[in-house]
């Protein structure tokens, strides 16, 4: 059984939504010291998740694989405005949240 369309795109949004501010509000505030040192990687992955992202969703014709495709292409986005680490990055991606 599958989901109706409607319901696959508000749950993809409620959860990416949930985990990045959780990542947010727990993992930075809790391990400042973990996020500096990992903040390269970080970046590179949200860099790569970014570009696969736009990849795999532009040939899409399935609505249902093209919102998750580019949600995770957005989430990259988000997540390198996070690993940053200055108040334009953070604030950048809590507005494109």
């Amino acid at each position: 059984m599958e989901a109706p369309t409607a319901g696959s795109v508000i749950l993809a949004g409620v959860l990416l939504k949930l985990g990045t501010y959780g990542f947010l509000r727990f993992n930075l505030a809790l391990f400042p010291d973990a996020a500096l040192y990992f903040a390269p990687l970080m970046a590179t992955l949200a860099v790569i998740g970014i570009v696969y992202g736009a990849i795999v969703s532009y040939p899409q014709r399935d609505v249902k694989k093209l919102v998750a495709y580019s949600s995770v292409s957005h989430l990259g986005f988000v997540m390198l405005g996070l690993f940053a680490l200055n108040t334009q990055g953070i604030q950048g991606a809590v507005l494109q949240w």
